[in-house]
């Protein structure tokens, strides 16, 4: 490659900061430059027990949106952890990417090495003002505080856009759909970080289509006691066979936490009660 705009870093969420970098990156591409953002993916055993609010497919489709031809993930594992951040500049993004511009925020944690190289490897660093809401700078961690405080409306301020989660549908128990509430089952990865456990309004984009639907997410203390965590939507006016199928699941509002009922009837009582709630709040916002 060469002749290229580079971003590079994390871009866990893509959250507004992120998007004021791919927004100038894209600024650059109208020069005649080519524009690339190179993602950070760190292995599992590197994260331990911290959870990512994007994966790497979740980061491509966002990114994705913004502008960017291409998206390359870089991966972070135990044999180059330690790698010496110029080196990584010189080798990855000069050398092999061809890399004219970087661009970075001005909080980057690689800024002062991005600065120090540019004029030996002869590129020009681009830098932006780090963006800010409620007078606080907009950071993946301070997002994930939110998510765990079960803050959603402000986790999608600070996105600036619904948490998504995106992944295969796969067989369930098909216990919904005895009750005549089929529900998809959506996969996600280990290190996803998800939001408190409950019944959420969300719309699910299926074959280019948004689709209102009731999510349920944790463990199912409704209809069993398995001890396990699920992402179950049932679709709100929808028939089709989603198995294998990759969908973006867009999490919008919170409902109400889990609750264990007495039976199936106050099941359904209850979902019709959600449905009436999630109808009401989705056709303010679709």
């Amino acid at each position: 490659m060469s002749n290229t705009c580079i971003a590079f870093g994390v871009f866990d969420g893509v959250h507004e900061g992120h998007k004021a970098v791919i927004s100038k990156l894209m600024e650059m591409s109208v020069k005649g430059y080519t524009p690339v953002v190179v993602s950070f993916e760190y292995d599992t055993e590197l994260l331990q027990d911290k959870k990512v609010l994007s994966t790497e497919m979740e980061k491509e489709h966002l990114i994705g949106r913004l502008g960017p031809e291409l998206m390359i993930s870089y991966k972070i594992d135990k044999h180059n952890k330690d790698s010496d951040i110029k080196s990584f500049i010189r080798d990855v993004l000069v050398e092999s990417l061809g890399a004219k511009v970087i661009v970075a925020g001005k909080n980057d944690c690689n800024i002062m090495a991005l600065r120090e190289c540019a004029k030996s490897l002869r590129y020009c660093l681009e830098e932006c003002d780090t963006v800010t809401s409620d007078s606080g700078p907009i950071t993946s961690e301070r997002i994930a505080a939110e998510i765990e405080n079960n803050n959603l409306e402000k986790v999608n301020k600070l996105l600036g856009h619904p948490y998504i989660f995106i992944g295969k549908v796969m067989h369930g128990k098909a216990f919904g759909r005895t009750v005549g509430m089929p529900t998809a089952n959506l996969e996600f990865g280990e290190s996803k970080l998800l939001p408190a456990y409950g019944v959420y309004a969300t719309l699910s984009e299926i074959d280019g289509k948004s689709v209102k639907g009731l999510t349920n997410i944790g463990k199912r203390p409704s209809v069993d006691n398995y001890d396990y965590v699920t992402i179950e939507t049932f679709l709100l006016d929808f028939s089709g066979d989603l198995y294998d199928k990759i969908i973006e699941l867009q999490v919008h509002a919170f409902i109400r936490s889990v609750k264990k009922f007495n039976g199936l009837d106050e099941v359904k009582s209850q979902v019709n009660k959600d449905i009436q709630s999630i109808r009401e709040y989705l056709d303010k916002i679709s």
